[in-house]
């Protein structure tokens, strides 16, 4: 457990991270939503080294119901029925914070070694991994006021819940590969901001997502 004057952060293996703050009560608003798509791609566009093959996320409404389904359920461990999904988790007290959450899964790449594909001893990376996996390009994020947390001694908590197509931290694999970003987009893909995006028209989410980031 680490402790500071206005952060108390407490990490739970594998992939799961509890923060207490202050900050008023809320759920997972579609700013929020796209607040999140918004900041894995920042994130995976300034990986570095820079990757040759990272695609761009973009939202998925399938993912986020069923990652709302399972923080209803105010379980603090990863969901045993996710099938093929990545899972990553947030536990937050007195309001959810997305910008923080996403600072302290990125936060993990202090710990993680590329090269040999191996975190550091004692430390977790699993988080950050998930977020910058080059072939995951589907999120769907839910969260849910918990009264109470199922193994947590705390109260009244939000929990994060964010599933991910196709799924990341596949064992013995790098998160993505090396070289100048774009340069291994696959077919059907274009370079956008540094990351493999679909061609053709954009969907209507992706027209109000960048409307919301303009």
């Amino acid at each position: 457990m680490h402790s500071s004057c206005s952060l108390l952060v407490l990490l739970l293996p594998p992939l799961l991270l509890l923060v207490a703050t202050t900050g008023p009560a809320g759920a997972l608003s579609e700013e929020e939503k796209h607040m999140m798509v918004e900041l894995h791609n920042l994130y995976r566009a300034q990986v570095s080294p820079p990757a040759a093959n990272m695609l761009q996320m973009r939202w998925d409404e399938e993912l986020a119901a069923f990652a709302k389904a399972y923080a209803q359920q105010c379980v603090w461990g990863h969901n045993k029925e996710r099938g093929r999904r990545g899972e990553n988790l947030f536990a937050i007290t007195d309001g959810l914070d997305v910008p923080l959450a996403m600072e302290e899964w990125h936060h993990e790449h202090e710990h993680y070694n590329l090269s040999a594909a191996t975190c550091a001893a004692g430390q977790m990376c699993g988080h950050y991994t998930q977020v910058v996996w080059a072939r995951t390009e589907r999120i769907g994020c839910g969260s849910h006021f918990c009264e109470k947390l199922q193994g947590v001694d705390e109260t009244n908590i939000h929990l994060l819940v964010c599933n991910y197509e196709p799924p990341g931290n596949v064992k013995g694999q790098r998160p993505y590969q090396e070289g100048t970003p774009c340069s291994q987009c696959s077919s059907g893909y274009r370079c956008k901001n540094s990351l493999c995006g679909e061609s053709g028209n954009p969907s209507e989410a992706q027209k109000k997502l960048r409307i919301c980031l303009t």
